[in-house]
Order: structure tokens, then C-alpha cells, then sequence
């Protein structure tokens, strides 16, 4: 089945459409005064095939931006880049190295909820980026979230578990699991908004992330912020633990569980000095980005990806699960 169905044209529109594409033809005479046809030369149809070729141009742009925007479950498909190594390379990974060594049998897994920015979302982030980067500086390399290599923006995401490595026995049976726990936890969808920057150093790896908090309703008989999420991450975490697998934002970390929860847009293996730490995190309260704060952000489910296979668990579809 086609991810995006368009409507096709009609057969006069089609016809027509062949018919500008065709060369045109003009009459020439040759030796005994007979008439033949043939292709316009270069030189005599410059002007005519400019604009036409704009004419093309300007009738591909405008159905270009009448494409509908790809599904989020277009991202699951090709939720990983293709492996180019089997050994762990940091070459092939802009210098990180691999936590967890690659081992047959072993698959790499995280739980998170997913968030896709609307385009002018993205284009603001991409401006925060660039202004982080100058007050950074050039001794210290950030390296963003945004986009892909390509230059395509990437769904950004709120990890809702440490990086796990679930055994092929395991696998389906955490999948199993997780969903049951989740979809019987009576959540229903809900929104967040971002909150400010910050700078956290990740307890899995080398790296520094800069990050957007983010915020949630209040819950008025927990008395907590992030309600939804602290409710989800309690779910993740006793899953995890059943497998014998880290859990996220217990007590022996630092900060409160539902003050803890973030979207990361950047990474350095560089620590920046405070000064520049704070400048940068000033940075959301100048007029480009105030109304950032505003921005909702839909959680309408759950994501968790084992190896290249990505499970979408849909919140508010059952309150009460055998």
C-alpha cells in the first residue's frame, strides 16, 4: 500500500501536459522546394525553452507544496541508519563510541515518546542551534538533532527508559509486557510545552546534551508536574526491572523524576565553561524564541524500538486490559 495516495489528473489534463512536452517542430524548405519538418535548433528556441522550463519549474514548486506531509509511522520504517560497520568504529559516528559492544543475539532497545516539530518549530530550533553555536564558540563542537544528513528535520523524542539490551529471548516478551502495562495504565492522550534549556551529562556515555525541558498538566492528587509521564516512566521502569534491565530517574539519580524529562537537541563531548553555559541558556528568553513555551507538543502514545523494529503503543485506547 502507498504510504501517500495523490489524485490523478484527468486525460485532458494529461494530453495537454504531453503536449508541452513535446519538441516543437517548424517548416523548412529543402532542395526542390519541398517542405520538411524538424527540431527547432538551440540557438532558435532559447527563449522559448526558458520559459517553458520556467513554466515547469514554477508548476513543480507549487505541487511540491501541496504535498501532504509524510505520516509519523513513515519514521518507523526507517527508524536506523544502514550499519556500516559491525565493529565498533567512532569514525563512523562523529568519534562516539559504542556503550554497549555489539553482540549477536544482543538487541539495543529504548522506550521514549516521540515528538515531531511543525516547520516553524524546526525552523526556530535550528536558529537556536546556530546561536548556541556562537556563543559557544569554535573550540566546542555541537552537534544537532534537528536533521539528518540529508538535511530532512528528524522527529525528536522524551526517553522514557535508559538504553537496554534485551536477549532474543527476551525481546517479544518485553514488547508483550510493555504494551499490556501501558495501555492498561488508563492514560489518556495528552500535551506538553517546552520549559527552558539545560545542559545534562549523560551517566551512559561521554557526551553533554543540550536540552528542552519540558512540562505537563498538573495532577492535582499527586501534587506533581509531569503527571502523565511520571505515571508512563513507572510503568517503563517496572518492565525493565523485570528484565533485569537499568531504569531511568530512580532515586541514585539526580533531580526529581518529574522535573527530569527533556527533548535533546544537541551534543558535545566538550563541557562548556559556566559562562557560556548560562549564556546559552538564556538564550529562550530573548524575542525569537519567548513564545517556544506555547508550543504543544501531542503525546499520543508510547515508542519502543528493539534493534531496526519500532512498536507504537497508542494511549486512551483501553482503561481496562485483560
Amino acid at each position: 500500500m502507498a504510504l501517500v495516495d495523490y489524485s490523478s489528473s484527468s486525460a485532458s489534463e494529461a494530453d495537454a501536459v504531453e503536449e508541452r512536452r513535446r519538441p516543437r517542430r517548424k517548416r523548412r524548405k529543402g532542395s526542390g522546394d519541398k517542405e520538411r519538418s524538424a527540431p527547432e535548433s538551440e540557438s532558435g528556441s532559447e527563449s522559448e525553452s526558458g520559459s517553458e522550463s520556467r513554466s515547469k519549474s514554477a508548476d513543480g514548486a507549487a505541487a511540491e507544496s501541496k504535498m501532504p506531509p509524510l505520516p509519523s509511522a513513515f519514521h518507523d520504517l526507517y527508524a536506523s541508519t544502514v550499519r556500516r560497520s559491525i565493529v565498533d568504529d567512532p569514525s563512523l559516528h562523529q568519534g562516539r563510541r559504542r556503550q554497549t559492544p555489539h553482540v549477536p543475539g544482543i538487541w539495543p532497545s529504548h522506550v521514549y515518546v516521540e515528538w515531531h516539530p511543525t516547520s516553524d518549530e524546526h525552523g526556530s530550533l535550528v536558529k537556536l542551534i546556530r546561536l548556541v553555536e556562537a556563543e559557544l564558540g569554535d573550540e566546542i563542537k555541537l552537534h544537532s538533532f534537528l536533521t539528518s544528513d540529508l538535511g530532512s528535520p528528524l522527529p525528536l523524542h522524551i526517553s522514557l527508559s535508559r538504553p537496554l539490551s534485551l536477549p532474543t529471548a527476551d525481546k517479544d516478551g518485553f514488547v508483550e509486557r510493555l504494551s499490556h502495562s501501558i495501555r492498561s495504565s488508563g492514560t489518556d492522550p495528552f500535551s506538553l510545552h517546552p520549559s527552558g534549556l539545560a545542559w545534562f551529562k549523560s551517566p551512559d556515555s561521554e557526551r553533554t546534551f543540550l536540552v528542552l525541558r519540558v512540562v505537563g498538566g498538573h495532577q492535582a492528587e499527586t501534587g506533581r508536574v509531569n503527571g502523565e509521564l511520571t505515571g508512563l516512566l513507572s510503568r517503563c521502569n517496572a518492565v525493565a526491572s523485570l528484565y533485569k534491565q537499568p531504569t531511568l530517574y530512580q532515586q541514585s539519580d539526580k533531580g526529581a523524576a518529574d522535573t527530569a524529562f527533556h527533548v535533546s537537541v544537541g551534543w558535545t563531548f566538550e563541557q562548556p565553561d559556566e559562562k557560556a553555559s548560562l549564556r546559552v541558556l538564556h538564550l529562550l528568553d530573548e524575542e525569537p524564541f519567548r513564545d517556544s513555551r506555547s508550543w504543544e507538543m501531542q503525546v499520543s502514545g508510547v515508542k519502543a524500538k528493539i534493534g531496526n523494529m519500532v512498536k507504537h503503543i497508542p494511549l486512551g485506547q483501553s482503561r481496562s486490559v485483560p
